[in-house]
């Protein structure tokens, strides 16, 4: 009997970061001593001032739709003076539409361009969404790998080989997840350069822009006047505020892409919580110092686990520039044991040690592992050494 289900679902995998969070949390409740290194979010707590601001919204009465639908008027204006600011991006109001998260205005803006046959250049190691999400459009994802020795950078040559005349989109994160690289201004300016010559459109997700413990950040979308026309620009709450719960992400890019995911929007969640969104006013216009704090505590964790994992025979952990993750080399410690794949030493990570980590594979880069450092001090000491003791039972 066949599915009554669409093809396109049907193709669809679940997000494996939250598959295996939800896991390690079922084994939890189950009584087991799991230490989730899967979950993308800061172990801190939501900065205090950012939830008075909720619950002075709800105590206001700031409970219901907000109109219009893309967003409350002082967040979008509150945003463009963020854009101003930090990144040297002029935008007005109309050109950001605020989402439930990053990752929905993502989905939006793929939604609003991609027809069915339309290829989308995504360099590897990619986050989980954007294949499926592409695909659930009817589009092809052009998965092109990077160099480890190029910090995992797409470069001019490997950009003009998967361009065809099928292209409409490229998506760019940086700081990465999962690696935590950075995109230097200067690959971007040649990057930038070549797009200016095509139709591509650009999504660049700088979720984690806050979080740069070697180097600066430095966004595509300053590098060429032409190419911003067709460029989006991602960024959210949820990582730089610890907000991840409030689930609050902006776009902010060319009129009549953002007019058409402001559409789709209104004809999916309506508006995100607007509770939320006088939160994340607060976030942007009150005290950074929570960012401060966050960004020293993230990268001195950075240092000890990827001079740890590093030391471990068969792996290979440079400390990543950004975001807060870990990125290992396994493959010489596949080769070398009775390990079949990084999806499978993943799972003897959970069954020996206890310990949920996310495989290379599902970022399209298999042969790697994604640790996030995101855990107190003293469950990171317990996490690196149960990951230290299930390894050395390897040899």
């Amino acid at each position: 009997m066949s599915s009554p289900f669409s093809d396109r679902v049907l193709q669809m995998e679940a997000s494996v970061t939250v598959a295996t969070t939800a896991k390690a949390a079922e084994l939890r409740r189950q009584g087991e001593d799991v230490i989730a290194m899967s979950a993308g979010e800061p172990d801190v707590d939501t900065p205090e001032n950012i939830k008075r601001a909720g619950v002075a919204a709800i105590e206001a009465g700031h409970t219901k739709y907000t109109s219009p639908a893309s967003g409350l008027i002082e967040l979008k204006e509150a945003i463009c003076r963020k854009l101003d600011r930090d990144n040297g991006l002029s935008y007005e109001p109309g050109q950001i539409v605020i989402t439930c998260g990053a990752k929905q205005v993502i989905f939006d803006a793929i939604a609003a361009l991609i027809n069915p046959g339309d290829e989308a250049i995504l360099p590897a190691p990619l986050y989980v969404s954007y294949a499926d999400q592409v695909k659930l459009m009817g589009g092809v994802p052009v998965i092109i790998q990077t160099d480890p020795a190029d910090r995992f950078c797409l470069n001019v040559d490997q950009l003009e080989a998967a361009i065809t005349e099928r292209s409409k989109l490229i998506i760019f994160n940086s700081p990465s997840n999962p690696t935590g690289e950075i995109y230097p201004a200067e690959r971007w300016q040649s990057i930038a350069d070549v797009l200016a010559e095509t139709g591509i459109h650009v999504i660049t997700d700088e979720i984690y822009e806050k979080f740069i413990y070697d180097g600066e950040h430095a966004s595509i979308a300053t590098k060429n006047e032409r190419l911003l026309e067709r460029t989006l620009v991602v960024n959210g709450f949820s990582k730089a505020y610890a907000m991840t719960g409030w689930r609050v992400g902006y776009g902010a890019g060319p009129s009549e892409w953002m007019s058409h995911i402001a559409k789709i929007q209104s004809q999916e969640t309506t508006n995100t919580c607007t509770i939320s969104q006088h939160a994340a006013i607060e976030a942007l216009e009150g005290p950074q110092d929570s960012i401060t704090g966050m960004r020293a505590l993230f990268q001195a964790r950075r240092d000890l686990i990827a001079s740890r994992l590093d030391a471990l025979p068969g792996v290979s952990c440079p400390a990543p520039a950004g975001a807060f993750y870990v990125f290992p080399d396994v493959r010489e410690l596949i080769s070398d044991t009775k390990i079949e794949d990084d999806v499978y030493l993943c799972g003897y990570l959970l069954d020996e040690a206890k310990i949920a980590a996310v495989p290379g594979a599902g970022f399209g880069t298999p042969g790697y592992v994604r640790f996030s450092y995101t855990l107190a001090d003293d469950r990171l000491e317990e996490a690196i050494r149960r990951v230290e003791d299930a390894i050395g039972k390897l040899r």
